[in-house]
């Protein structure tokens, strides 16, 4: 009996082993281009790309995200062929996504000027965890929201990259004059998504404003060709439907439950929810949903949900929630 229990292990020792010998190889240098791709993409944007250092060249990888990448976006997106009149809809509704791949949540917040950005309380010191910032502000629901600096998946997320605009102060950013991938808010609630620099985001009027991407959905067309080039992860994005709900979507990843969605999953996911204009936000570990006093979706880390310097919140109607 001990015998078998003893062949066994080491049968299961000796199967991991070779798996965990053979398969990065076998990804990366194998027949498989779209899992190659793939695996390159999502290595490549997680917390660890120096990985695929063992593997390829920096232009390497540059050229196998750009095969089945997202297209490249027009300097000064417009987005302003909506026009958001004044709403007394302040209803939040919040939507299951489960495709059997992965799992997600969905909240649609119909009246965009209930949507802010806020910042961590200690900027340029520590991040915060999005349902902190969240309660710390009275938020009834909140998403993380921008990138920040993180040298080698050690960063405390207390220094967001690029620009960031809050109340219509520039924040971060102020001497960048060239433009830069941004996801905004604008004085009457319009999402205003594309490449700016601080000055036009002034004089557009953008209250509130971080640098991510890639916008996924422009004018109600899709921007992502082939998969989205950064591979299979944990999602955060938001867009805006042609009347002016506010979608805030989040998918979970890395799990057994979940393993996580592309750039065109989430592109096609708030389309289907009527998405005229739609950017991807910071996802991987730091991809959290909170809402009505708690997270309600799975951070794939084991440490919980994870510091960031930015989210963008769901402020209280005044009226109670509908």
């Amino acid at each position: 009996m001990k015998r078998k229990k003893y062949g066994f292990a080491a049968f299961l020792v000796f199967f991991i082993s070779y798996n965990i010998i053979t398969m990065p190889p076998l990804v990366f240098y194998g027949p498989f281009d779209e899992v190659r791709q793939m695996a390159v993409g999502a290595v490549a944007t997680s917390r660890h790309p120096q990985f695929l250092r063992l593997f390829y060249s920096q232009e390497k990888v540059r050229q196998l995200m750009r095969q089945s990448g997202v297209q490249v976006e027009e300097n000064n997106t417009v987005t302003a062929t909506l026009k958001i009149e004044a709403k007394n809809d302040d209803r939040l509704e919040l939507i299951q996504i489960d495709t059997g791949r992965f799992k997600g949540k969905l909240l649609k917040v119909y009246n965009p000027r209930r949507v802010k950005m806020v910042t961590t309380k200690d900027l340029f010191k520590a991040g915060e965890k999005t349902s902190d910032i969240a309660k710390r502000v009275g938020a009834v629901a909140a998403i993380n929201g921008g990138g920040f600096n993180d040298p080698n998946g050690k960063g405390n997320g207390g220094f967001p990259q690029g620009i960031t605009i809050h109340e219509g102060k520039i924040l971060t950013g102020k001497n960048i004059k060239y433009p830069m991938s941004i996801i905004g808010i604008d004085k009457n609630g319009l999402l205003v998504i594309g490449k700016y620099t601080p000055a036009q985001l002034l004089k557009n009027k953008v209250q509130e404003a971080v640098t991510f991407g890639p916008q996924i959905i422009k004018a109600g067309k899709r921007m992502v060709r082939g998969n989205g080039g950064w591979g299979i992860a944990p999602r955060t994005a938001i867009g805006q439907t042609k009347d002016g709900v506010i979608l805030m979507l989040v998918i979970d990843g890395r799990q057994v439950s979940s393993i996580g969605a592309t750039l065109k999953d989430v592109q096609e996911i708030l389309l289907d929810y009527g998405a005229v204009n739609a950017a991807n936000l910071d996802g991987g570990s730091s991809a959290t949903m909170f809402y009505k006093g708690k997270v309600i979706n799975s951070p794939c880390s084991p440490f919980g949900e994870r510091y960031v310097p930015t989210a963008f919140v769901v402020m209280p109607s005044g009226r109670g929630e509908l």
